[in-house]
């Protein structure tokens, strides 16, 4: 099943060329027959490989439509950018976690989700590995170990997305211009100030009248 395919199966279609044979398959895996047959016999149960034996001679290897597909996605994904999962894969290689078995159970993915990461960290130079007897050995790089350092990378804005608009800062008004303002606003007790002196008019004219009229009131009794 396409499913089931790991980063083993992965590395080992991508090492497959047009006159790969299998005999000589264990030379381009740095591992024995004996373990290059096992994962030929892999490859071939999940349907990515082919191969026809023929005697005297050399068995013919090749690589189906099915693991030309795999392979195909895997590089198209590498040239994707660093996501999420990829930070949480180099974050456990930085722990100790090397093996293929760990790896997968501590990111909780496929074996095929984790292969294709693992082959797009690979190509972007964020680990490095070691096929060997069968088995891989992979590790961090420098690149790698300083992007576990420094955290998840900040996401790049969306293109398109609305920008928040920014208050445009008011620039400092002249002395003058305060000034003439300070002389426009209205004095709140301007109408209570003038009430207050229409009153004091009424009450002074009130009492200049009841004087008058108490000389002419006393003028008046004399002359009688």
């Amino acid at each position: 099943m396409a499913s089931d395919v790991n980063f083993i199966d992965l590395i080992s279609l991508s090492r497959i060329k047009g006159d790969t044979v299998v005999e000589k398959f264990g030379s381009l895996i740095n591992s024995s027959f004996f373990d290059a047959s096992n994962i030929l016999g892999g490859l071939k149960q999940k349907g990515l490989v082919d191969f026809t034996t023929t005697f005297p001679g050399q068995s013919a290897l090749t690589v189906t439509d099915l693991g030309k597909a795999t392979v195909a996605e895997a590089n198209e994904k590498a040239k994707g950018g660093f996501d999420h999962l990829d930070f949480a894969v180099i974050t456990q290689l930085s722990k100790g976690k090397r093996s293929l078995t760990d790896l997968g159970g501590a990111v909780n993915v496929t074996p095929k989700d984790l292969a294709m990461h693992l082959y797009k960290l690979a190509e972007q130079q964020y680990l490095s590995y070691e096929f060997r007897n069968g088995t891989i050995d992979i590790t961090l790089t420098e690149k790698g170990f300083i992007q576990v350092q420094n955290g998840m990378p900040a996401a790049a804005p969306q293109p398109g997305a609305p920008q928040q608009a920014q208050p445009m800062p008011q620039a400092p008004q002249p002395a003058m211009q305060q000034e003439a303002q300070a002389q426009q606003v209205p004095d709140a007790t301007a109408p209570a100030v003038k009430g207050n002196r229409g009153m004091l008019i009424m009450a002074v004219g009130t009492v200049v009248i009841v004087v008058v009229l108490v000389v002419i009131w006393m003028f008046l009794i004399g002359k009688l």
